[in-house]
């Protein structure tokens, strides 16, 4: 009996640990990134290799809305708060108070971001989307953009799932390395 006691207990220790060594997913979704590396994955069975885009490259698809269909590595600004998002960053006025100027999420025209329910978890930073109207598009474009890491300097986000050649060609996935610049 005194085993059985002893080996309850012992158990019980154990087990008891893994809440406290378990990692939450804490989204803090803060700052200002620029694209640092953009990597095209295959999604499909097809023969086509995948593709980085380092420093200074540009990433070109007429399929994907702007400003995702030009991206220019190092040079292609996204900001992040706890609620909004704007992205390709135009110019920082220096007239009064110094702050940055975007084409897309400016007041008045905010884009807000939502995390999407049942799509985070312990082990999971989850998915955001957005909706947003392109640059000479009459309708609004929903992003949706899966956090793959969230780390202090630095933000991994994967999505914009697209097929260039139709429902018979390769599909690809882009995953957006970001790192932060700035507040």
């Amino acid at each position: 009996m005194r085993k059985f006691i002893l080996f309850t207990f012992i158990l019980g220790c154990f087990s008891s640990c893994e809440k406290y060594t378990t990692n939450i997913s804490d989204l803090t979704l803060s700052g200002k990134y620029v694209v640092s590396k953009m990597t095209i994955i295959t999604t499909s069975h097809a023969v086509t290799k995948d593709s980085t885009y380092l420093s200074n490259t540009i990433f070109r698809d007429t399929m994907l809305p702007h400003p995702f269909n030009y991206i220019k590595i190092n040079d292609f600004y996204m900001h992040f708060d706890y609620a909004s998002v704007r992205m390709n960053w135009v110019k920082r006025t220096t007239t009064g108070s110094l702050r940055d100027m975007w084409q897309y999420g400016e007041s008045p025209n905010e884009i807000f971001y939502n995390r999407l329910p049942y799509s985070y978890n312990a082990y999971d930073l989850g998915t955001i989307q957005f909706d947003y109207k392109p640059v000479n598009e009459k309708s609004y474009r929903r992003i949706t953009l899966h956090v793959d890491s969230d780390l202090f300097e630095s933000l991994q986000l994967s999505g914009l799932d697209f097929a260039p050649y139709g429902k018979n060609g390769p599909e690809y996935k882009l995953i957006f390395t970001l790192t932060r610049v700035g507040p």
